[in-house]
């Protein structure tokens, strides 16, 4: 209770109608039941939901008796949502069967068939070639939902549409699970050949056109910034994602900014009805302008479903500020994830839906409430607390689950917030009216995308500067569900104390948090002596650790994979990264480290910073851009590298011989003096890629006796290790870092048979996980993340 004489400012606490309630068991129900469904026998789906159905029609009339009487028993609510989830899933999982029966027998059949595509969704990107999101029509009238593997080059847009020939694939064993979490039933791959050469072959609805129109006059006008304002204004992102700069806005927290989230549209229209505040429009005004200004903005972005769930859950949060009712926003909010859950129960797993709807609930909920810490401030309300309000209400409710999402928390996401919010809304603001302009006038567009391309420039130097600092992450291994669950908890305990809040408390708290989460960068307590095989997919990144000093080998080229590895094993800072040679698997993730572990040196072959291949430009490139340029360490055969008690000595390459790659792979021989008299107990050996034929040259420089430990050369290939080499080296534990049912067959069955034969304890990422080696005067111990 507030003392006397002084005024309570806290807004009242909204109560949650049965409709939010409603909606979000439902949401939850089906993300937790949608996944195992997939295992579930094809028989049963029909039964189950059929039963599911007869239950809540049962329930039914007591929910309508509660509707007349004045209130709903929220219990029997959450369990007709439950049973309505239970049917949905059933229903649906049963359609989407049938659409992978279909498929399989398609890819059965040599014959390819003609198919009507039209995306749902931007291309992206991948690591062969081109995909997207599609829905597929025969001329037999059969539809269903697929994964179009697109030829290089070939970035099509959301809403365009071509007739292509192809036979349906069904998801391989591997991608079984992210097909049926997506909702798409097969692929279907598009050759060059198949692909239409002339862009009149691609049909296109006129708000697809106007964007295709408003990327090209970006790209041709917009120099350095085209990137970010594509992203900003059209929601195109292959763009900022191959510059850089997107890792830059995830790095300090600003990734929604980005992405056409709910966050992202709440931001711009705030900013938007606050300037027709200053010009002094009415509130209808105010509200109508707003509104279509979103309508616009989603256009744009070629109104993906995506974009349309954002933008009307940004509506629903804007709605509740400017109007204050807030109940009726929250149960806006309840209808709309009951429609986008009942549409597609596979929405359920969306990123998109769980960020804009988590990003609205903060806002209606909490928004006002930390708005209040302003109440005697009005001018240092409008300018600060409103924004601070807004993006600290969706960061309350999203952020756990955004961290588990990218592996890292940035620790720089209150700062970048406040400061990048205004630069973003007049980069957004600017972008597109000037944009559109240009389309409207091309004779203009030079000028005026340079208008747009101007006001980006702030927004770009401020998170690149911010990204620039070291150590701005906390790298995190969390699983995404877990933090979801985690954000709901956080949102429930602030909703029931609905404490009052101060400026002096947000600025505690604020500090408080980043002072806790800064000491968490550090280790507590001392960890073995030992070398730690990180499970980074298909790539190489190894631990070598002793007391407070710590070297990585390798990087693999999965970013999250390494943050998560990374945060497993409490290291946040590195005295040097050592890259055996320039693959991308071994090396691809080199430019976030700066983020989560600064690396103090980088160790290469002697001889790699000057090699003239594409591979080792890129990595030289890298190795700029982290600020290792000044700290490059070139390793030639005989140098000797020193971590604690481990000292590693180059065995090779002699010289470079293959432009850095794989026979030119840095070769470590480890020693460990634990007691330090010189002599080693124990032995390891690293071979990044090098295979037999490399191997069996350095032979004579290994220790008479073999190794204790060996990292097996080039992901355990066939030709990684022969017979003889494996007797020769005879270690005791062989490392290999792998991927999961990768395309390359790895790791080799004859060369497991031969670590096998010698009586070596073989570990593979992919089933093992982390797996750490720790070293002690009399004995090697070994565990492993998961036991197989």
């Amino acid at each position: 209770m507030p003392v006397r004489g002084e005024t309570d400012s806290r807004p009242p606490r909204p109560s949650l109608p049965p409709l939010l309630v409603a909606g979000l068991v439902l949401w939850a129900t089906t993300a937790l039941l949608w996944p195992p469904l997939r295992l579930v026998p094809a028989q049963i789906l029909p039964v189950a939901g059929t039963t599911a159905l007869g239950l809540a029609t049962l329930l039914a009339p007591r929910i309508l008796r509660g509707v007349r009487a004045g209130g709903v028993p929220l219990g029997v609510l959450a369990a007709l949502a439950v049973l309505a989830s239970v049917a949905l899933c059933a229903f649906w999982g049963g359609a989407l069967r049938g659409s992978m029966a279909l498929a399989d027998a398609e890819g059965r059949s040599s014959d390819s068939a003609a198919w009507r595509v039209e995306l749902t969704e931007d291309a992206r990107r991948g690591d062969f070639g081109w995909h997207a999101e599609a829905r597929l029509s025969c001329e037999d009238g059969r539809t269903l939902r697929a994964r179009l593997n697109l030829p290089e080059d070939a970035a099509l847009l959301q809403g365009q549409s071509l007739t292509v020939a192809g036979a349906l694939r069904p998801p391989s064993e591997t991608a079984a699970e992210y097909y049926w979490g997506a909702g798409l039933a097969a692929s279907l791959t598009v050759s060059g050949s198949d692909f239409p050469s002339e862009e009149r072959s691609l049909d296109s609805t006129p708000f697809v056109s106007l964007r295709q129109r408003a990327l090209d006059l970006i790209d041709a006008h917009g120099g350095g910034n085209a990137p970010l304002l594509q992203a900003l204004v059209c929601g195109w992102r292959p763009a900022i994602e191959e510059s850089g700069l997107y890792d830059c806005f995830k790095a300090v927290g600003l990734a929604h900014l980005v992405a056409v989230s709910g966050a992202h549209l709440s931001i711009v229209s705030l900013f938007v009805a606050g300037g027709l505040r200053l010009l002094r429009c009415g509130r209808r005004a105010t509200a109508l302008t707003s509104a279509l200004f979103l309508i616009g903005y989603v256009a744009f972005t070629g109104m993906p479903v995506s974009a349309l769930r954002a933008a009307i859950m940004a509506a629903t949060g804007l709605f509740s500020l400017w109007t204050d009712r807030r109940n009726s926003a929250l149960s806006a909010l309840g209808l709309c994830l009951l429609l986008f859950v009942g549409i597609d129960p596979s929405a359920a797993l969306s990123v998109s839906l769980a960020l804009s709807a988590g990003s609205t609930l903060g806002i209606v909920l909490f928004a006002p409430l930390l708005s209040s810490a302003f109440a005697g401030h009005p001018r240092l309300k409008r300018v600060v607390g409103d924004p601070i309000a807004l993006t600290g209400a969706s960061a309350l409710a999203t952020q756990p689950y955004v961290a588990a999402l990218f592996s890292q928390l940035p620790l720089l996401s209150p700062l970048a917030n406040l400061v990048a919010s205004p630069l973003f809304a007049l980069a957004c603001l600017v972008g597109f009216v000037a944009v559109l302009a240009a389309c409207l006038v091309p004779v203009a567009a030079p000028w005026l995308i340079g208008v747009a391309s101007t006001a980006c420039a702030p927004l770009s130097l401020v998170v690149d500067a911010l990204a620039s600092l070291s150590g701005t992450c906390l790298p995190i291994d969390a699983v995404p569900l877990a933090a979801a669950a985690l954000s709901c908890g956080l949102c429930l305990a602030l909703w029931a104390w609905w404490p009052r809040v101060s400026i002096r408390g947000l600025t505690a708290a604020v500090t408080g948090a980043a002072l806790i989460l800064g000491l968490l960068r550090f280790p507590f307590g001392m960890a073995p002596d030992a070398i730690v095989m990180l499970d980074v997919g298909q790539g190489d990144a190894f631990i070598v650790r002793s007391g407070e000093n710590v070297l990585l080998i390798d990087t693999g080229n999965q970013d999250a994979l390494l943050k998560a590895a990374l945060a497993r094993q409490r290291v946040g800072r590195l005295d040097a990264v050592a890259v055996t040679h320039s693959d991308d698997d071994h090396c691809g993730s080199l430019p976030v480290l700066g983020d989560v572990a600064p690396a103090a040196a980088l160790l290469v072959p002697e001889g790699l910073p000057a090699c003239g291949c594409r591979a080792c430009a890129e990595l030289m490139e890298a190795a700029e851009a982290e600020g290792l340029a000044d700290d490059l360490v070139e390793l030639s055969l005989g140098d000797t590298v020193r971590c604690g008690r481990f000292s590693l000595t180059v065995l090779w390459p002699e010289r470079l011989a293959d432009d850095g790659g794989n026979a030119d792979s840095l070769c470590l021989l480890a020693f460990w003096d634990g007691d330090g008299d010189g002599a080693a107990e124990w032995t390891a050996l690293f071979t990044g890629d090098a295979e037999a034929e490399q191997l069996g040259q350095l032979s004579d420089r290994l220790p008479a006796g073999g190794v204790d430990v060996l990292k097996v050369g080039h992901h355990d290939s066939k030709k990684s290790l022969d017979a003889s080499l494996a007797e020769r080296l005879s270690p005791a534990v062989a490392l290999i870092g792998v991927g999961e049912h990768n395309r390359y067959g790895h790791p080799s069955r004859e060369v497991l048979d031969l670590l096998d034969a010698s009586g070596c304890a073989t570990y593979c990422s992919d089933e093992a996980g982390d797996v750490v080696v720790a070293f002690s005067e009399d004995t090697l111990t070994v565990s492993a993340q998961r036991q197989g």
